[in-house]
């Protein structure tokens, strides 16, 4: 009998717990989209964006720039204009150009004349390309993907897609259970 109510009250403290720390917001997971609901990017042409080819060329200006600098440890200022303020968050340039850690991986790309793009997503609000690189063979550094994320700051004739979002993708598999 005391291992029955031990069990009756764990139980009722679990769902007290799951209650009270399951938040106040009441409204349903299912309700209809408003909105903030994405839609697929548009280029200048009002063609629908598949390929990376497909998005203005100032993004790649934008890619390439940030892999150049600061991924590559060079010349880190530049990076300071294409990096999001997300992803700057608590840096003031001097301390984003000095630092000994970026939120940003280190990867010495060799050459970007040779890396790889593809476009894994591209919406009205975030642009997510993956990049093949090679490091420079002094490193002794296997070829790499990266995702590199990008958002829209701005609005109208001033907004510039920026990255807010550089790391390794996983070629690990997930094993089979």
């Amino acid at each position: 009998m005391l291992v029955l109510g031990l069990i009756v009250l764990a139980a009722g403290a679990i769902t007290l717990g799951f209650k009270l720390a399951g938040g106040s917001d009441k409204s349903s997971a299912n309700a209809p989209a408003g909105p903030t609901q994405t839609q697929p990017l548009q280029n200048a042409e009002g063609v629908t964006v598949h390929r990376f080819e497909q998005l203005d060329p100032q993004i790649g200006k934008t890619i390439r720039t940030f892999l150049s600098t600061v991924v590559a440890r060079r010349n880190i200022g530049r990076s300071w204009s294409v990096v999001a303020p997300s992803l700057k968050a608590g840096y003031t340039y001097k301390r984003w150009t000095h630092a000994n850690a970026l939120p940003v991986a280190f990867y010495p790309s060799n050459n970007l004349d040779t890396a790889t793009y593809k476009l894994d997503e591209a919406t009205d609000r975030e642009i997510i390309v993956e990049v093949g690189l090679n490091a420079a063979p002094k490193y002794g550094m296997q070829p790499t993907t990266f995702q590199v994320g990008l958002v829209p700051v701005g609005s109208g004739a001033s907004r510039k897609w920026l990255v807010d979002y550089f790391a390794p993708r996983s070629n690990e598999q997930v094993p089979d259970n």
